[in-house]
């Protein structure tokens, strides 16, 4: 991932202070969602596709997690995080070519990562492979059948690259299955905006 969809405008202007206040409070809903469904006693959890890593610091507190790390391709996003949170565990790498050895996290996910990658299925495919056997992968993305159903219409657009591709849960579903995983439970979030799905690995 090459662009800068983790940022709306510079880091000190307004726009993108706004911007930052939801993105705390959407990550700080759907990290206590995985931390009741996706994430068991003493887990290595894998941000892959972090941007500036605020999901992850915010795993990285609890009690249940051993070790989070937060890995992204886009080096600014990185220092961003390091300059918040000096605890965290970053990684510069291609989601493509995750530079961790296989079956070896608990869970391996990301939100609003694979929409923005040419070929989402070799992202996902690393992300297995690294997912320890029976471990959990989360998967979260644009909803076409959400306020960003329009997306499809302005695809080539500034804005449509920004948000990037939308995906139905079916088609999300049919994503992970295709990956060799198990789908367990679904849910809508940040007013359905986005979709997101964790599935285990066989």
């Amino acid at each position: 991932m090459a662009g800068k969809e983790w940022q709306l405008g510079g880091t000190e202007t307004t726009v993108y202070g706004v911007f930052d206040q939801l993105r705390k409070r959407v990550n700080a809903n759907l990290v206590n969602y995985l931390m009741t469904y996706a994430v068991s006693q003493d887990a290595v959890t894998l941000e892959a596709g972090s941007g500036p890593a605020f999901a992850s610091s915010m795993m990285n507190k609890s009690s249940k997690v051993d070790f989070s790390i937060a890995l992204d391709i886009d080096l600014e996003a990185l220092e961003e995080a390091r300059k918040r949170d000096k605890t965290l565990s970053l990684v510069v790498a291609d989601l493509e070519h995750l530079p961790i050895r296989t079956d070896c996290i608990d869970l391996v996910w990301n939100s609003s990562t694979l929409e923005h990658l040419p070929a989402p299925e070799a992202a996902l495919d690393e992300m297995v492979r690294v997912t320890k056997n029976k471990g959990k992968v989360f998967v979260g993305i644009p909803n076409v059948c959400g306020p960003l159903g329009f997306e499809r219409l302005i695809r080539e657009t500034s804005v449509g690259i920004w948000i990037g591709k939308t995906f139905s849960l079916g088609g999300l579903k049919k994503l992970l299955e295709e990956a060799g995983l198990i789908p367990e439970r679904h849910l809508h979030y940040f007013f359905r905006f986005f979709v997101g799905v964790i599935a285990h690995k066989k």
